[in-house]
Formats: structure tokens, C-alpha cells, sequence
């Protein structure tokens, strides 16, 4: 306001007058006012201002006493002397001058040409107008620059995510377009215009540009609702559920199994898949695909600048990861494990070559929808072993697969971090031949398959899971919220969290000493696993440091800040009882819903979380519409390890 207030009045000055001379009647100046709407006649003599005279002043001196205007010159109404300012005056002096003079407009003079020729008008009016705008720029100028600086960018990135989903989801419609399944196909279009429109429209109102932790949390949250939103208009338009439902009960269904499908779930209320049309079967088996790709393009494109990459490094040898490389490089090879994985399963037995696809499709991304609820009767050992290696592989970190195919990485060893959980598999396969009485100890290949599908979160089995034992259901529970490594489709709390808490505790200087092939601090799909410091401190062990004697080793550790103020630590513990307290209130209000057992309502809940799919049969067709949501929540939560939706609301994470 102070600001506006010393500005130059010459920035206002209307040049809405005209100069007339004062013997000229005031009929004819009207005339010459009236055309160009002028409200201000400069009454001159001689060419020089002597007065002013305003439409007030013919109103109130000629047109009310009712005098001809073609007989009353200009110079017997006009205010005289007038009253004038020079350009250079501010704002303030021409408000004071005509407060204090009583007049509504003062004429502006040039000051630095010596005839002060007169070059406009301001009125009080305009500027009234002026402060008012100036006090309402000022009061929103904040809430532009906060949308510009913080919603922009999401708009436009999001924008992005939306308009290339749509572009990848073309392909099952133009698949039931070419089998004339004209229902599936016209709910998929439906879906990817709704995508692009969305996109668009995003695109229109922000803009590309980098974003901060707390801008790409809003974007992986708003990707995953909106994909889950829009995925379930095809299941809307098909309803594949064998049943009439309302409108509300339809809709609730469809997000559910939309949000499993792009959240490479698997877990889902349709028990025959095979009835539905050959492309919707393809298309939520691509769903899982997509959404599993997708999210390797929302984690290293929004949270993984090439500075934090290079220290993925530790993983996989020397190599120097690049953005663009590293996202291309991971998205061919998922193309070529995909394209060899099709033809494996479909010549090593019965299984259509469409089925196969989809097969392949859900296994690479641990997913876990079926083309067909009796597939597995169908496979061989053979084709169960290869299902197994290819959900392994999708477990494994993305920076192992850019590794083996990479020719700028000269080494290729495996992180600690893919050697425990490895071992963690195999143990957990040991163990639940022992812990679950239903499985022979000589059926060592059922038990380790759904250890693995358990682990890898992929949801795949062909046991009757609803008849396992109490031990067996809370054994599976704890494989799948442990779940896979970071880095990977693979969803759970993650191999590298349990380490980085296990290091910590313990404080071992062996994992001080392996740090050159361990990263102990990727311990979740969010950034907290390139943090540049530990325990406060920044961390750096070179080479050198690691030929120093265990005991300076011991030293310097012992030097650091207590565990509570290691923020890696922090957050690890915090996502872990996270998962832990989400699994169980949702369980308890399913199983309150449901009138079901808690275990069964916790397998659930923990599945959904954990993204893995696996189910006792509680998820069905006939569950209630709140339990259903309270899923479609979970498999969110889980796809971004929730900790994306604490970067958006508790601002000390972010520091």
C-alpha cells in the first residue's frame, strides 16, 4: 500500500479530456465529448488551461436550472483557477490535494516541458480503483505465488503420468476392438480418454518442472487414486462380478479391483475370470503390468535425481547410473523378460498363448490376477519352477537388473541386501513345511512356491488357504508384510529396512566394512534410502577407512548420536509399526464388519497392505461395502509404503 502511495502519478493519468476554449458554448463542447464517452473539458484561452470543467458541473449549472446550453459558454461554469500537478508528484499528493481542495480529478503537467503542457487527467475514481486492486494484489499475491511454486508442478507432472498411462492403456482396447468384443473395448476407450482428458486438462493448468520430496509424495498418492479411479470405469461399464449390484455397491467393487490391478495386487472378488471376455481378462492383467512400470517411472523420475542415482552404484559395482539410461535400460529389459517369459510358459505346456501373456504379464510385476481360476491345475514342475524365477526376479532391486545388461557396469556382484533375502526365502520355505502340518515335508516345491508368492507379494496359489492352521495363516502374514527388497515391484516393509535396524542395534563393523558393496540405507521405494547422512553425521567410508583397525572402527561409532536422533533409524522403525498398526485396526474392523476370525480378517488386511493378493476367502463378492474400501485404502497405502502420504503431512520427515 506504502508502495503504491509513493508511485508516480504520471503512471495514472487518464488522457479520457478534451481542451476547449472557454467562449465556446456548452452545447458544441458536449458534442465534442459526448462520442468519445470524455467526462473532463479543459476550458483554455488563448491556449492556455484556465479551468476545468466536469459533466457534474453541465449537469448542475445548465441541464437542473434549466438553461439553453447553446447560450452557455464554457468559461461562466468552469471551476477556475485550476488546479494542476506536475508528473513527477506520487500518488499521496494528488489524494491529499484533492481532499483537502474537495475536487474529484486534478490535470497532470508535463514538469519537464516548459509550456507544462497538460499530458492527462487522474480522477479519484481511478484512483480508488488503483489502491483497491493494489490491496487485493497484495492480499492474493501470496496464494498465486504458493499455487505457482507448489501446485503447478504437480498438476504438470501428474498431467504427464495421466496422458502416458492413457497412451499404454490403447492396447487391450484396440485388442477387443480386433476381437469384436465391442463392450470390453468401449469401457477400456472409455477409461483412456478419461486418462487423457484428465491429463490434459492438468497439463493446461500446471507445468513440467522439478519437485521437491513433498510435491512428488502429493504426485505418487494422486497417480495411484486417480489410475485406481479411472481403471475402474471398464469394470463399471462390464460389471464382472455375476451379480446385480446398485450403483454405489458397483462402483465400490470396481475401485477395488482396479486399485489391486494397478497397484500389482492381485487381490480380487471375481472367482471366474475365464468367463469374462478375452480382452477384459487382458486387460487387468495389463493393468498390473503398467501400473508395475509406472511406478518405476514415478520413483526414479520424481524422487531419484542423477545425483542421488550415482549412489546406486554400491549395488551393482562402478557403473554410473544416468536417469535416462538407468529408467530406458530397466524398461527394455522388463520388455524382454516379459517377451522370453510368454514364450517359456506357453511351450512348456497347455496354457493359450493369451493366457500366457497375461500369465507373464502379473508374474513380472507381482502381481497376482489370473487369466483363468484353474490355471495351475493346468501347470507343470516345470512351468511352476519358471513362475518362481520369474517372481524372484521382479523381487530383486532394479538397480541388480540394470547390472547384469549394463556395459558401463565392469562389476556384477549381488548387495547384501538380495543375499539375506534370499536366504530369508529358502529359510521361510523350511519353515512353513514344519510350522503348517497340510503340507507333506516331501511337497518341498508347493511350500516353496507360496513362500515365494508370499514374499515377492505376487499373490499366486493353488492351495486352499482358508484350511491352513493358526501357525500357518500368522507365519504367511509375517512372510508377506516382510515382503521383497527395495528398488523392486515387490511390495512389504522391504528386506533393507529389517537390515538397516538390524546394523544399527547392533552396531556391527562388519556392515561398516561391506558398506562398498551394502547400501544400508535403501530402506524403502522413497528417497529416505539416499540419504547423504547418517545419524546426523555426514557418511562417507572410502577405501582407506577400511583397512583401519576394528577397533578405530568401534571408536568412531561410538561416537555418534543415539539411535533416536538417526533419522533413517527413525523413519525404518516408524514405516515398520506403521504396516504393523495398519494391518491390525483394519483387520479388527473387518472382522468386526464381517463377523469373521481376526486371523482370517488379518491375512486379509496384511495381503491387501503388503500388496500381495494372497487370500482365506473373506475377500469376495458378497463382503460389505466398508471392508471394501478399507481394502482399496491398504492396497494404496502399501503400493507407496505409506510413508509418501507422511512426506505430504508431517513436514519433520522431510528434513
Amino acid at each position: 500500500m506504502v508502495e503504491l502511495l509513493e508511485c508516480p502519478v504520471s503512471s495514472y493519468v487518464s488522457k479520457q479530456f478534451v481542451m476547449v476554449e472557454e467562449n465556446v458554448s456548452v452545447a458544441n463542447a458536449v458534442k465534442l465529448t459526448q462520442p468519445k464517452n470524455i467526462e473532463t473539458i479543459i476550458v483554455t484561452s488563448n491556449g492556455k488551461p484556465v479551468g476545468i470543467v466536469t459533466d457534474s458541473d453541465i449537469l448542475e449549472k445548465v441541464v437542473i436550472k434549466g438553461d439553453d446550453s447553446d447560450l452557455v459558454n464554457l468559461k461562466s461554469i468552469m471551476t477556475s483557477p485550476i488546479l494542476t500537478l506536475p508528473s513527477t508528484s506520487t500518488l499521496k499528493q494528488a489524494i491529499e490535494l484533492m481532499r483537502i481542495r474537495k475536487i474529484k480529478r486534478v490535470p497532470i503537467v508535463d514538469s519537464h516541458h516548459k509550456s507544462a503542457q497538460i499530458i492527462g487527467v487522474v480522477t479519484q475514481k481511478f484512483l480508488a480503483e488503483a489502491v483497491r486492486n493494489s490491496v487485493i494484489e497484495k492480499t492474493f499475491k501470496s496464494y498465486r505465488v504458493s499455487i505457482k511454486e507448489n501446485y503447478k508442478p504437480i498438476f504438470g507432472n501428474l498431467g504427464f503420468i495421466m496422458q502416458f498411462t492413457g497412451i499404454l492403456m490403447i492396447i487391450p482396447a484396440i485388442y477387443g476392438t480386433f476381437l469384436n468384443e465391442l463392450e470390453s473395448a468401449a469401457s477400456i476407450y472409455l477409461a483412456v480418454i478419461s486418462m487423457s482428458l484428465t491429463g490434459f486438462l492438468l497439463n493446461t493448468l500446471g507445468e513440467k518442472s522439478t519437485l521437491n520430496l513433498k510435491q512428488s509424495s502429493i504426485v505418487v498418492v494422486s497417480s495411484f487414486t486417480l489410475l485406481s479411479l479411472y481403471g475402474s470405469l471398464p469394470y463399471i461399464y462390464v460389471n464382472p462380478f455375476e451379480i446385480n449390484f446398485d450403483y454405489l455397491s458397483l462402483f465400490v467393487s470396481s475401485v477395488l479391483e482396479s486399485s489391486s490391478g494397478y497397484t500389482t495386487t492381485g487381490l480380487s472378488t471375481i472367482d471366474n475370470p475365464e468367463s469374462l471376455p478375452e480382452s477384459f481378462v487382458f486387460y487387468r492383467s495389463y493393468t498390473q503390468w503398467v501400473g508395475g512400470l509406472s511406478f518405476v517411472y514415478l520413483v526414479m523420475a520424481l524422487y531419484y535425481p542423477e545425483t542421488k542415482l550415482a549412489t546406486m552404484r554400491n549395488m551393482i559395482g562402478r557403473g554410473i547410473l544416468k536417469f535416462k539410461q538407468l529408467l530406458s535400460t530397466i524398461s527394455i529389459i522388463f520388455v524382454f523378460y516379459t517377451f522370453i517369459f510368454i514364450l517359456l510358459i506357453f511351450f512348456m505346456g497347455d496354457i493359450p498363448l493369451i493366457d500366457s501373456v497375461s500369465l507373464s504379464f502379473t508374474t513380472l510385476v507381482t502381481g497376482g490376477f489370473l487369466p483363468d481360476s484353474t490355471i495351475f491345475n493346468s501347470v507343470n514342475s516345470n512351468q511352476l519352477i519358471l513362475i518362481m524365477v520369474g517372481m524372484l526376479f521382479a523381487s530383486l532391486p532394479f538397480g541388480f537388473h540394470y547390472g547384469i545388461f549394463s556395459r558401463g557396469v565392469k562389476t556384477r556382484r549381488l548387495s547384501m541386501e538380495i543375499i539375506v533375502y534370499l536366504f530369508f526365502v529358502l529359510l521361510s520355505a523350511v519353515l512353513f513345511i514344519i510350522i503348517e502340518p497340510s503340507i507333506s515335508t516331501h511337497n518341498w516345491l508347493t511350500s516353496l512356491f507360496h513362500v515365494v508368492s508370499a514374499s515377492t507379494t505376487t499373490g499366486f496359489s493353488f492351495i486352499n488357504l482358508s484350511s491352513l492352521t493358526f501357525e500357518g495363516k500368522l507365519f504367511l502374514i509375517f512372510v508377506m508384510l516382510v515382503g521383497g527388497t527395495a528398488f523392486s515391484t515387490a511390495g512389504g516393509i522391504k528386506i533393507a529396512r529389517l537390515l538397516l535396524i538390524f546394523q544399527k542395534l547392533r552396531g556391527n563393523t562388519i556392515f561398516l566394512a561391506m558398506s562398498d558393496a551394502f547400501t544400508p540405507l535403501s530402506i524403502s521405494s522413497t528417497a529416505i534410502q539416499f540419504r547423504k547422512y547418517r545419524n546426523g553425521q555426514k557418511f562417507s567410508i572410502k577405501k582407506k577407512n577400511l583397512l583401519k583397525s576394528k577397533n578405530d572402527l568401534v571408536y568412531r561409532d561410538s561416537q555418534k548420536l543415539p539411535l533416536l536422533y538417526d533419522k533413517a533409524f527413525r523413519d525404518a522403525i516408524f514405516v515398520i509399526i506403521l504396516f504393523v498398526i495398519l494391518s491390525i485396526g483394519s483387520a479388527i474392523a473387518i472382522s468386526y464388519l464381517n463377523k469373521s476370525d481376526f486371523v482370517d480378517a488379518l491375512f486379509e488386511s496384511s495381503s491387501a497392505l503388503s500388496n500381495t493378493g494372497l487370500s482365506v476367502g473373506i475377500t469376495t463378492v458378497d463382503l460389505d461395502l466398508i471392508s471394501k474400501i478399507i481394502l482399496s485404502i491398504n492396497l494404496v497405502l502399501g503400493r507407496f509404503e505409506i510413508i509418501a502420504l507422511l512426506f505430504i503431512f508431517i513436514s519433520r520427515l522431510r528434513r
